[in-house]
């Protein structure tokens, strides 16, 4: 257990970090779809829980907004699991795809409730960028987690 929570709050920083770099994007969400591969219904409860204050609370988007997007992501992520196999890298894929535009549509959806202002390339690079990042951090997150659920077994 606490290797377990040492695991995701180490995921957690990196993935603050990445949003620092990477403005607009949710770094969280490849966490997300860590959890809910496991299928550990109370780890995917908690984390979802502190992502939601997180981001709720960085005051990036209008209140509200997360909620919207991260029950996206879950429902895109159990839609796609009843065609694909959820633990391959191409689900990933498709599902980071699904997410980037979800992301540009969250974002066209609050400019017409909130006053924020981007442009249509803004909402493009918005996109873009969640799409990939989803990908990036899901692959080296999954691996390590893997090496450190092994790990975890074998004490």
């Amino acid at each position: 257990m606490p290797g377990n929570l040492l695991w995701w709050g180490l995921y957690v920083l990196v993935g603050l970090w990445a949003q620092k770099i990477f403005p607009g994007a949710d770094a969280m969400v490849p966490g997300l779809i860590l959890c809910l591969q496991e299928k550990n219904t109370r780890q995917t409860a908690l984390f979802l829980a502190f992502c939601l204050l997180l981001q709720e609370g960085t005051g990036s988007l209008p209140f509200g907004a997360s909620i919207v997007w991260y029950g996206l992501a879950v429902a895109l992520y159990f839609l796609g699991g009843l065609f694909f196999m959820s633990g391959n890298l191409m689900f990933v894929l498709m599902l980071a795809l699904a997410l980037g535009l979800g992301r540009a549509l969250l974002f066209s959806v609050l400019g017409l409730l909130h006053p924020i202002s981007l442009s249509l390339s803004d909402k493009a690079v918005i996109c873009l960028l969640q799409a990939a990042l989803v990908p990036l951090l899901w692959m080296p997150a999954m691996k390590l987690r893997r090496k450190a659920l092994l790990h975890a077994d074998q004490h």
